[in-house]
């Protein structure tokens, strides 16, 4: 104990160390205790001793108060500041470079710096598309082209039952005489029908009306 008096009234901040070595050295039943349990024992008592015996202490003027820093924005209030800038910029200019989102998210929160350009990329504008995507209202279908109604049938004529052949000995009738104009309305309607039909169905429709055709024609060549 006088050993560690002295010592530390040499020197207040002599080390725990220092004063376990030397005490060993005068008492090697010391080596049994940890640095600890030394400490509690004899420097810790005689320090407070030394401290009672009427020395003055000084009275430290108070620490100076230190600048409160501004409290850092938690976690989630930096990502959602930084979701908060990339989808402005995006709703402004669809087409914007991921590095110049990148870089911008770095001046609002510096953890971004972190991240790579992937990982930025898949963190922030990629959410922020998917979402506006699914905000925005769904596309009208194309409205579908509409079916030209199908042309009435034309009812086909009734067979008229051809005339019992002349005698063979009677010239044939002459054809001069038909009706040049009706023959040729019906060839235009045929016409006319044939290029209206859009599918291979709708043509083959009119052909099998063709004998209808033919029948009008022989009626109005012998009118």
């Amino acid at each position: 104990m006088k050993f560690i008096e002295e010592e530390l009234k040499k020197n207040s901040q002599v080390s725990n160390a220092t004063l376990f070595e030397g005490a060993k050295l005068i008492d090697k039943a010391i080596g049994k205790l940890n640095p600890r349990q030394f400490h509690a024992k004899y420097p810790l008592q005689i320090k407070r001793r030394l401290a009672g015996a009427g020395t003055k202490r000084t009275v430290r003027a108070p620490a100076k108060a230190k600048a409160a820093r501004p409290p850092r924005a938690p976690k989630r209030d930096g990502e959602a500041a930084v979701l908060a800038y990339v989808a402005r910029v995006l709703k402004r200019n669809p087409d914007v470079k991921n590095a110049e989102l990148f870089k911008g998210a770095c001046e609002i929160d510096a953890s971004v710096a972190k991240l790579s350009a992937r990982q930025f990329h898949a963190k922030y504008p990629l959410q922020v598309k998917r979402r506006l995507a699914a905000a925005a209202p769904a596309p009208k279908p194309a409205p579908k082209p509409r079916k030209p109604a199908a042309r009435p049938r034309k009812p086909a004529a009734p067979a008229v039952a051809e005339p019992a052949p002349p005698p063979a000995v009677a010239e044939a009738p002459s054809m001069g005489g038909g009706n040049a104009a009706a023959i040729r309305g019906l060839l235009l309607s045929l016409a006319r029908e044939l290029a209206n039909a859009g599918t291979q169905a709708e043509t083959i429709e009119v052909m099998a009306r063709l004998d209808g055709y033919v029948d009008d024609i022989m009626q109005a060549a012998r009118n």
